[in-house]
């Protein structure tokens, strides 16, 4: 179970690293001078005992008093709005364009590797079509106010990019928080967004670097997006550079340039954009396309599996956790199915019955229990890579906030793995599995949305 954890907590540092170095909410504060203006008018009459003339006219007995008052005070109303263009967790780009005697195989997306092949020493292979990729992790871009204010300029960075042209380490080039400048053509305004987009890109730690690019994007639905990219990098890595410090094909005393076309077609998660108009609409008005997206999902399994991984525990026997999910409701009838995926599903229900699946397809059915607070959805899923994973089951939610949730599952799972997966996650040889489970589930930074705050239903 080292591994993860270790994941999780890189995953947990990630998030807290980009909420640290970015601002996305910018608040605006109106504030007003009230002034209220009242009159009171008292109309007081007097009437004199006794007999009058009445062809006398004698002087009136009303009396008016006038009151008036004047009170001024202050309103403040304060307002929040978007501030960033994209902001996003982990982009994947599988490429084809360096040396294809020397392929990673990094399969379409980048988030496929051939896990049997992958180690220390591994220096790639022929047949591999994608032989490179780019990683991209803690991504932000804010507006860029050129030519007059023009609209869909952008500058932004990310925490950390890896530029893969193939295995071969010494040819790899890094940056912490390259700067990259981006102009967005849209296709199309409506969601889901396609844009053209040129960029051109300057790391300088550890490696030197420029990159050229120019791209086809689609998204973003609850985070998730599309991208064709092609482009060209060149750089130069220094003796410092891990790269050439670590490397055991690599003259240490001497830097190396890199340089490398590519085309590559990525997925990013948990990757959120704006047009410049919704910066100017309140967070309170957003309109939605998911029933839940959100980081992490944890669950605590018990299951009818041979043998526990959870040595310490008698109540449970396994864990599950799903990275970066998001479950996009379907247009359709009553806008109640959805379908959906996460960036990496890690099943654990014993020593032999384990699997794991990256982006698996997940579809169910929502249900909303009571309005705001409690939810049951019960859903199929399969995962197709590296292992085969067939999911039945039902989960019950209880919103505790915004960001938080708890629940229940059960369901029943059929599955195996064909590939040898890597050492810290091999809690035993797997084998063909067939288990019924039950469950307690965390969702942490994970956010439960409600009829009222999708957009198809406004």
């Amino acid at each position: 179970m080292r591994n993860p954890v270790k994941f999780t907590i890189f995953i947990f540092a990630m998030l807290l690293l980009i909420e640290s170095c970015t601002t996305i909410t910018r608040t605006e504060t109106d504030v007003y001078t009230i002034t209220d203006k009242d009159t009171l008018i008292n109309y007081h009459v007097t009437n004199h005992p006794g007999n009058r003339d009445n062809g006398v006219v004698f002087p009136s007995s009303k009396v008016i008093m006038p009151e008036r008052e004047l009170v001024q005070h202050d309103s403040i109303v304060e307002r929040f709005y978007p501030d960033f263009i994209r902001l996003g967790l982990f982009e994947s780009i599988g490429t084809i364009g360096g040396n294809g005697d020397y392929g990673i195989g990094t399969g379409i997306l980048g988030v496929y590797p051939d896990f049997e092949k992958l180690a220390e020493t591994f220096r790639g292979r022929s047949d591999a079509v994608f032989s490179g990729g780019i990683y991209r992790f803690g991504i932000f871009e804010y507006r860029l106010r050129w030519f007059r204010d023009a609209k869909n300029w952008t500058i932004g960075t990310h925490v950390v990019e890896f530029l893969l042209p193939d295995s071969r380490g010494e040819n790899a080039l890094i940056s912490m928080f390259p700067l990259y400048i981006r102009k967005r053509y849209y296709l199309r305004e409506e969601i889901p967004y396609i844009a053209l987009t040129p960029s051109v890109g300057f790391g300088y730690y550890p490696s030197f670097y420029t990159n050229i690019s120019g791209s086809i994007e689609i998204g973003s639905l609850g985070g998730l997006n599309l991208r064709a990219y092609l482009g060209l990098a060149a750089g130069y890595n220094p003796t410092y550079s891990p790269q050439i410090k670590n490397n055991d094909y690599q003259n240490k005393n001497e830097g190396l340039t890199s340089i490398f076309p590519y085309f590559g077609v990525g997925v990013s998660v948990l990757d959120f954009h704006n047009l410049v108009s919704e910066t100017e609409k309140e967070w309170k008005d957003y309109e939605h396309s998911s029933w839940d997206v959100g980081l992490i999902q944890f669950m605590m399994l018990k299951s009818d599996a041979s043998e526990s991984v959870m040595d310490d525990n008698k109540l449970f026997s396994g864990f599950q956790l799903k990275i970066a999910n998001s479950f996009l409701a379907i247009p359709y009838k009553n806008n109640r199915f959805f379908i959906g995926t996460s960036l990496l599903n890690l099943m654990v229900l014993g020593r032999e019955s384990w699997g794991m699946g990256i982006l698996p397809l997940r579809g169910g059915y929502w249900f909303v229990l009571a309005d705001d607070e409690l939810s049951a959805e019960p859903f199929f899923e399969f995962s197709y890579y590296p292992s085969t994973m067939i999911n039945l089951g039902a989960k019950i939610n209880f919103v505790v906030s915004e960001s938080i949730n708890i629940g229940f599952v059960a369901g029943y799972v059929n599955g195996s793995t064909s590939v040898n997966l890597p050492r810290d996650f091999n809690f035993g040889i797997s084998k063909d599995f067939s288990n019924l489970y039950i469950g307690l589930n965390f969702g942490i930074i994970d956010r439960i949305f409600y009829p009222h705050q999708l957009r198809y239903n406004k």
